[in-house]
């Protein structure tokens, strides 16, 4: 009784705690930098509750690859929008690279938590109830299911590499307002691919090497442009700002 659950917890501890053990790695036991942290999840979630009347509108259109394209694109621009104005509304978000940082990884933290945590226990739940879902696939033993649920573990790791990369892109958007239409579009695109690879290929081994691919992409452009003169410039320049007003 209760294998399912229990298999689930773990999954939950694989997901979350390489995220939160960087974080802490990084940014220790400061008040300061764990305030960002939380926050960077609650613009998350604020974004995501922004556009699900959006969301909902799935019967409008034509074919399911229509409405993904129409969902990656709302993912983009509302995710990397909030992040834009939340790290020029307030500074605390742009005091140094470790509070950028812990934006992302907050972002991230929460998504994983809301979006795959919450889910796979209230599956498990399910299936130690012996209650019938119709839409999940079936699962030879609890054993299964927590093998069948390491790929979507992984995949919050993934994701999350790719908001902490798009957090330092869109820090540079402050500057150059570029950045953050490359951000959105990034986002964008990420998100529609694999969703389409997943709708297409029906692998989610498959799907999860191509957002993989993406993610260390992106995270190494992003690496790239943190190195150049220029964001070092523009990072003291806007950590000067901050410590003016």
């Amino acid at each position: 009784m209760w294998e399912y659950t229990l298999y689930a917890f773990l999954l939950s501890a694989i997901a979350l705690t390489p995220i939160l053990s960087v974080f802490i790695y990084k940014a220790g036991f400061k008040a300061n930098l764990w305030l960002v942290f939380l926050l960077g999840g609650t613009i998350w979630f604020l974004a995501l509750i922004a556009r699900t009347p959006l969301l909902l509108l799935h019967s409008i259109f034509p074919s399911d690859t229509i409405y993904f394209a129409y969902a990656s694109i709302l993912a983009g621009v509302f995710e990397e929008s909030f992040r834009y104005f939340s790290m020029k509304k307030w500074e605390k978000f742009r005091e140094s690279k470790t509070h950028i940082l812990s934006m992302g990884l907050g972002w991230g933290f929460l998504e994983a938590l809301i979006i795959y945590v919450f889910s796979i226990i209230l599956i498990a739940v399910f299936l130690d109830l012996g209650t019938p879902i119709s839409e999940l696939p079936s699962y030879t033993s609890p054993f299964d299911f927590f093998v069948s649920g390491l790929a979507g573990a992984f995949e919050r790791w993934v994701a999350t590499l790719l908001h902490v990369s798009l957090t330092f892109l869109v820090f540079q958007a402050l500057k150059k307002r570029t950045y953050l239409y490359l951000a959105i579009t990034i986002h964008t695109v990420v998100d529609f691919v694999a969703v389409m690879a997943s709708y297409l290929a029906q692998n989610i081994i498959l799907t999860e090497l191509v957002i993989t691919a993406f993610a260390l992409t992106v995270a190494f452009y992003a690496l790239k442009v943190l190195q150049t003169p220029e964001y070092v410039l523009e990072s003291h320049s806007i950590a000067s700002e901050a410590c003016q007003k």
